[in-house]
């Protein structure tokens, strides 16, 4: 039997029919969830994020583990004793995770790129905005944490949003500060402190890889992705609102922004009318009365970073069951399939 024969095949059913299933099972874990946050646009987030992200990463880093795994000096040869009786180390598996590997890359690499190409594409510089700026970081307490971490793009089609994966900043553009008051473009900013905070680039980069992943992630899962992004974005107002921005000023800023804006960034406005007027509602409705400060929350990222690890774990310690069934299987028929082609 082909070495490639397992490697090849074995990654294509990850790809084609374990992935796909694992969308289906979230979507409808995410169908309950969003049914039960009826009561309020902010329940449920950090569990929808981690099912939206989680979906296709997790059973990725399971099945590149295992391979790995099984390729360890005497791990893969039970695996193989099945199929060929192989007596000395097999290293299918090893190249399972290579191929699978592969695949992950090529469909995730397009992504990375954009994120880490347009991070780089904009710069800060001193000017009259730029001092602009410093006065209004300078004297508002909430915009404090900002301090060194905006900069300023003349792309005529950006308003303001973070960027940067591993250190968000916020970039605000020039035309669009022009047409804002003092008021508006703090607030502007107090709601991209909510983002900051959150490491949202990477947060909304991990959902858009967990998709691209997924042959089916689109189909299933892009309109449960998009209500989150929605969520998050309220989620940010309201945050901003909380930590002493006006609301009216906030609700007038996002009318402003409400435009395209660069793909690598997290935008402040939104271009869909429905949502512009979900945001600006709720926006009206806390200049009537302020939101409070809502209960503990359990933090998403270090969450999902250590299901990540635990995933990875897993089959050193309790085991490659699945892919020992996934890797018989595969040959099994492979060999059935060729005894009955002679």
């Amino acid at each position: 039997m082909s070495e490639l024969a397992f490697p090849l095949l074995g990654a294509l059913i990850v790809v084609a029919i374990i992935l796909p299933v694992c969308g289906v099972l979230t979507k409808l874990a995410l169908v309950v969830l969003e049914r039960h946050a009826g009561a309020g646009p902010f329940q449920g987030l950090t569990a929808r994020f981690l099912l939206l992200a989680g979906s296709g990463v997790l059973p990725l880093a399971w099945f590149l583990s295992a391979g790995l795994h099984q390729a360890e000096t005497g791990k893969s040869v039970l695996a193989c004793l099945f199929v060929h009786g192989a007596t000395a180390l097999c290293f299918e598996a090893g190249f399972f995770a290579v191929a699978l590997g592969a695949v992950v890359v090529t469909r995730s690499v397009g992504l990375v790129r954009n994120s880490v190409v347009g991070a780089h594409a904009l710069r800060a510089r001193p000017d009259a905005l730029a001092c602009r700026i410093q006065s209004i970081v300078a004297g508002q307490p909430m915009l404090r944490s900002l301090g060194g971490r905006i900069g300023i793009t003349d792309a005529e089609d950006f308003s303001v949003g973070t960027h940067g994966l591993l250190r968000p900043r916020v970039l605000v553009g020039s035309a669009f500060a022009a047409r804002l008051s003092d008021d508006m473009l703090a607030s502007a900013l107090a709601h991209e402190i909510a983002h900051v905070r959150s490491w949202d680039p990477l947060r909304y980069l991990m959902i858009e890889l967990s998709l691209a992943v997924n042959p089916f992630g689109r189909f299933l899962l892009e309109p449960h992705a998009r209500r989150w992004f929605v969520a998050r974005e309220a989620h940010c107002d309201r945050e901003a609102v909380i930590h002493g921005c006006r609301p009216l000023a906030l609700a007038d800023a996002i009318v402003r922004a409400a435009r395209p804006a660069s793909a690598a960034a997290v935008p402040l406005g939104a271009p869909d009318l429905g949502v512009l007027r979900l945001r600006v509602g709720m926006l009206m409705a806390f200049a009537e009365q302020r939101p409070t400060q809502p209960g503990h929350r359990v933090s998403a990222l270090p969450t999902a970073f250590a299901l990540l690890v635990i995933v990875l774990l897993l089959p050193h310690q309790t085991g490659t069951g699945v892919l020992d069934v996934l890797h018989r299987s595969v040959e099994h028929a492979l060999t059935f399939l060729i005894s009955r082609g002679t």
